[in-house]
């Protein structure tokens, strides 16, 4: 029952923009509840899907600019890795190899003594802010 509840308490202000577009729509055209049998429900309908597209289209442009400055939101399992698009950092400077005449080989790596934090480990989760 409780997750019923939190179903409700949650659609319903995501619900209040379309009702309110709609009665907008309905007192533009004039509705009363005596009028209900003779009023032209199809111009009311075509106002409040106009609302309704003009919506979704500006939160399909925030979300494009969000998604623009923030690329690593497009790829799934990416979202926390603030290092994304960003070179990577080896922990080391070279590797030697050779082979010895006996067939076995010598491998060798040389470490680097400091590596840099880099890659804005406290950095925002929206880059648009960063930029400000």
């Amino acid at each position: 029952m409780k997750y019923f509840l939190l179903f409700v308490v949650l659609a319903f202000p995501a619900m209040a923009d379309v009702n309110e577009g709609s009665k907008l729509c309905l007192a533009k055209y004039g509705y009363t509840q005596e009028n209900f049998d003779t009023f032209d429900w199809g111009k009311a309908a075509a106002c409040a899907s106009k609302l309704r597209l003009q919506k979704s289209a500006v939160d399909l442009a925030e979300m494009r600019d969000f998604l623009k400055h923030n690329p690593r939101y497009r790829v799934p399992g990416q979202s926390n890795n603030k290092c994304w698009g960003k070179p990577r950092e080896m922990p080391f400077e070279s590797v030697t190899a050779s082979a010895s005449s006996d067939g076995s080989w010598y491998v060798g790596v040389n470490y680097k003594d400091k590596l840099p934090a880099g890659c804005y480990e406290n950095g925002p989760w929206d880059n648009r802010d960063a930029k400000k």
